[in-house]
């Protein structure tokens, strides 16, 4: 027994000293985000070294460990998806090359630091949303900055919003979204289904239902309204889970 823990101990150390120190060429997979969060706290200040599109980038933190983050409560376009470019464009612009703060909300599956960050006294997340070049991610977010964002954006037509629906997170063209949802108000964010009495996000996927014909400027006014998140788009408060 004693034997067999001995070998495991000095294996187990080779193995480190074989894998080397961590260090700011390689992003930190090997440890992955839960190392990093225990390592450098939920808070932290970090250089932004890479910007891989608009909802992620890379940081060089305290102890020259590299890390991914996911911006916390947006969800931009990916690569390839119509102003994919002009969002990663916005966050180089905001964060490329700066010292920022970054506030950890949690890890997802992946190993990202899932954070909001502020680089110059401007919160990334909030100013993409502002810029129509992200949508409020409501199905693990519920900040009421982004969603009043969002709506603003929306009823002014910006980036994303141009056509009332942005065309890369519906899968839908510019010129054809959701029919219901096409049909409400331009400038309310939330779909309900007037005969399940659940409410969707306009980029949700079942936005176009039929019955989708209530609109709704927030969340507080469609629960008012006796409605209930749906479960494909949105989670209630207190059913969060990790982000994606």
């Amino acid at each position: 027994m004693q034997t067999t823990l001995k070998l495991t101990v000095v294996v187990t150390a080779v193995a480190a000293l074989l894998a080397g120190p961590l260090t700011a060429q390689s992003v930190d997979r090997r440890t992955g985000g839960g190392a990093a969060l225990a390592a450098l706290g939920s808070s932290f200040s970090a250089r932004v070294v890479s910007v891989a599109d608009g909802d992620t980038l890379d940081v060089v933190a305290p102890g020259d460990r590299r890390v991914r983050i996911r911006l916390e409560g947006i969800d931009s376009p990916e690569r390839g998806e119509p102003f994919s470019n002009v969002a990663r464009n916005l966050t180089r612009q905001l964060a490329f090359d700066k010292t920022v703060q970054v506030k950890v909300h949690d890890v997802d599956r992946y190993g990202r630091l899932v954070a909001r960050v502020t680089s110059q006294g401007k919160d990334v997340s909030l100013e993409l949303v502002r810029a129509a070049l992200a949508t409020h991610y409501t199905v693990f977010s519920f900040d009421p900055k982004l969603e009043a964002a969002q709506r603003l954006a929306l009823q002014e037509r910006r980036g994303m919003w141009k056509d009332g629906v942005p065309a890369s997170r519906t899968g839908a063209t510019a010129t054809s979204p959701p029919r219901a949802a096409a049909a409400l108000d331009a400038q309310a964010a939330f779909v309900g289904n007037v005969s399940s009495r659940v409410y969707h996000t306009r980029t949700c996927r079942n936005a176009g239902c039929k019955n989708c014909t209530r609109a709704f400027a927030t969340q507080a006014e469609a629960q008012a309204a006796g409605f209930r998140p749906a479960g494909d788009c949105l989670k209630s408060p207190e059913e969060p889970e990790p982000e994606s």
